[in-house]
């Protein structure tokens, strides 16, 4: 009798979770499909934000934003965009090179700095960028800017609020806006605008239509700037 009963209680046993799998399975796949579509509509919404993007050829042409910090002449013919990383080595190399082209041509260029965190080896870039867009609030990315490159090192949430500090930002705001993760999404825009026009590593940066990788040195800047210069004083 105990036999035919422990058996009974086996089987009612198996068949509960047998029932039970197909919910596991479907509230798997449930979940599988809402983050398929909510990835999807982030990509497709960033395509629609792009202000330039790419071609009808597939070749990209500019790739600029209205509310991304610049340097320069806002309405320069030339726009450098760069794509960059706080934590990135070959990033730190080019920073002053970028000061040094922008001190040569405010007049000609307008240069966009955009956030494109390589979160996967450099685990606070994605804090750095939010960290320079909370100090874009008080007017005052570009010093936080090249006072996290000097600091790439460190770039700790406590470091961070002392760098915002020693720039003579309102310590209390920026507490809030970089804890609150009040520019996450922006963050995450750049980054999937960069994706979506061929970046793949930092620092990548677009004059108008030409695309340079890795370390551009001054000069390679310089050339280019003073050959689109020509171009665009001919066709006036």
């Amino acid at each position: 009798m105990d036999n035919k009963e422990n058996y009974k209680s086996a089987s009612t046993t198996k068949s509960k979770k047998k029932k039970k799998w197909p919910w596991i399975v479907g509230a798997v796949l449930l979940i599988f499909i809402i983050l398929i579509f909510y990835f999807y509509s982030l990509v497709v919404n960033n395509l629609e934000n792009l202000n330039a993007g790419i071609d009808g050829e597939g070749t990209f042409t500019r790739i600029t934003t209205t509310d991304d910090p610049y340097l320069g002449n806002p309405d320069a013919d030339i726009v450098i965009v760069e794509f960059s990383d706080f934590q990135c080595p070959y990033c730190f190399q080019t920073f002053p090179i970028m000061h040094d082209v922008v001190d040569k041509y405010a007049d000609e260029i307008k240069y966009i700095y955009r956030d494109f965190p390589l979160s996967d080896i450099h685990p606070q870039a994605q804090m750095a960028a939010e960290a320079g867009e909370c100090a874009q609030d008080q007017g005052k990315f570009w010093a936080m800017h090249d006072k996290m490159f000097i600091n790439r090192d460190d770039l700790s949430l406590a470091s961070l609020k002392n760098y915002a500090t020693e720039i003579g930002l309102n310590i209390a705001e920026f507490v809030v806006c970089l804890e609150g993760n009040k520019y996450k999404e922006e963050v995450e825009e750049d980054y999937f605008d960069g994706l979506i026009a061929g970046v793949d590593g930092t620092p990548t940066f677009y004059v108008n239509d030409h695309k340079f990788e890795g370390v551009p040195t001054y000069e390679n800047f310089q050339e280019l700037i003073e050959e689109l210069i020509t171009i665009y004083e001919a066709e006036q």
